[in-house]
């Protein structure tokens, strides 16, 4: 036992003899202290990308062509696999729903009062799809438990949805999608129910356009500390290809209380899209208005109305002055293709500018002469000549 405590005690005078109060680092005592991986400086800014397209406008046709008889599923996906990319990549996808998710019970259906099968909503978030907007003219096609019924099957699948509710408590509740720290406010509105009555007792059930309405919600959104507000607006006259003086009247009117994007539907073809650059707080914000992104997929088969456009919005918040402005935005056209697989007219929507040179080096063997010819018609309707109207 003497002999182990002396051996100790050797060993402890030696320790700190090489290892003085301070810290041991090796033999040498002043060198270089290594704690880890230097920190990274903390990001200045913050960029986030959010995804628009029009309409589902979802006919019979388009219903029964996905329909699994093995199954008994409605299998949509495999209509948007040429456009999976392009709501992977955004951090956020919204469109507008032209139809009830009613159940089966009420019989599917498609114009004038669509009704459409539950499955939609499953197979479009696995496509990446994250909003619906449900105040369109058909939001009552279904009566008041189509209203109810679509709400409860969207949120079984966990897509977001504003436009229609379930409560007056739920529709004074304002939108907020934070995303990256960004805070987007979104708000959904429509011109009309196709005459279809909102009881009396259930006001709340569908937005209807109404300035003062519209602006107590601009309100509630900026009170929630929205960083930027986009407007989706169902809004126009059918299959015409420019906005009318009421549409440009509510975008300007809009932007001058508070929106930075509005985002158009119903009329079921593409109308001009238009900027405005605006000084707020000694910095420029760009505006932006899509009065109307036509249809997404249908069973229009006639010119401008097989056809719509996709739109990225890049949003960029400066962490440091807090100022969020939209920095870029991207338009896609994209066309409805029909084409026969096993004797069964079938579904796919292709961005136009990848199915061109996709077909030009027969990579796509699907699309036929007719296609293409098509395809570049669709290209020069959508030009930048016709798309982009001077910023105002």
């Amino acid at each position: 036992m003497i002999r182990l405590r002396r051996v100790t005690i050797w060993w402890l005078l030696v320790f700190f003899c090489l290892c003085p109060p301070g810290g041991c680092t090796g033999l040498d005592s002043t060198g270089p202290t290594v704690d880890g991986p230097p920190v990274p400086p903390a990001p200045q800014e913050v960029r986030i990308t959010i995804t628009a397209v029009g309409d589902f406008l979802m006919h019979l046709p388009v219903i029964y062509s996905v329909h699994n008889p093995e199954t008994g599923r409605f299998e949509f996906g495999e209509v948007f696999g040429p456009v999976r990319h392009l709501f992977a990549d955004a951090d956020y996808s919204i469109a507008n729903l032209e139809t009830r998710l009613a159940g089966a019970h009420r019989g599917y259906s498609g114009y004038p009062r669509f009704n459409c099968p539950a499955d939609l909503a499953p197979e479009m978030r696995d496509v990446g799809l994250d909003m619906f907007l449900t105040a369109n003219n058909h939001s009552l096609d279904q009566d008041v438990e189509g209203v109810l019924a679509t709400i409860r099957h969207l949120e079984a699948a966990g897509l977001d949805h504003i436009g229609t509710y379930a409560s007056r408590e739920d529709r004074e509740r304002p939108f907020i999608k934070e995303l990256r720290g960004i805070r987007v406010g979104i708000m959904n509105y429509t011109e009309s129910t196709n005459g279809l009555p909102i009881p009396p007792d259930k006001p709340y059930l569908v937005n209807i356009i109404d300035r003062g309405a519209l602006q107590e919600e601009i309100t509630r959104l900026k009170e929630a500390e929205a960083d930027i507000i986009i407007a989706c607006l169902h809004f126009g006259v059918e299959y015409s290809r420019y906005p009318t003086k009421d549409q440009r009247g509510l975008v300007e009117f809009l932007f001058n209380s508070g929106v930075d994007i509005v985002l158009g539907s119903h009329p079921h073809v593409v109308q001009p899209t238009h900027t405005r650059t605006v000084l707020k707080e000694g910095v420029p914000r760009k505006k932006f208005a899509a009065y109307s992104l036509g249809n997404f997929i249908s069973n229009q088969r006639w010119r401008y109305s097989d056809s719509g456009l996709l739109v990225r919005l890049t949003i960029k918040k400066d962490l440091v002055g807090g100022i969020t402005v939209l920095e870029e935005v991207e338009l896609v056209p994209v066309w409805v293709h029909t084409y026969l697989l096993h004797g069964k007219v079938r579904y796919r929507v292709l961005p136009v500018h990848q199915a061109i040179p996709a077909f030009a080096n027969e990579e796509d063997l699907l699309l036929t002469s007719a296609d293409y010819e098509r395809l570049l018609q669709v290209a020069e309707e959508m030009g930048p000549d016709f798309l982009v109207e001077p910023a105002w």
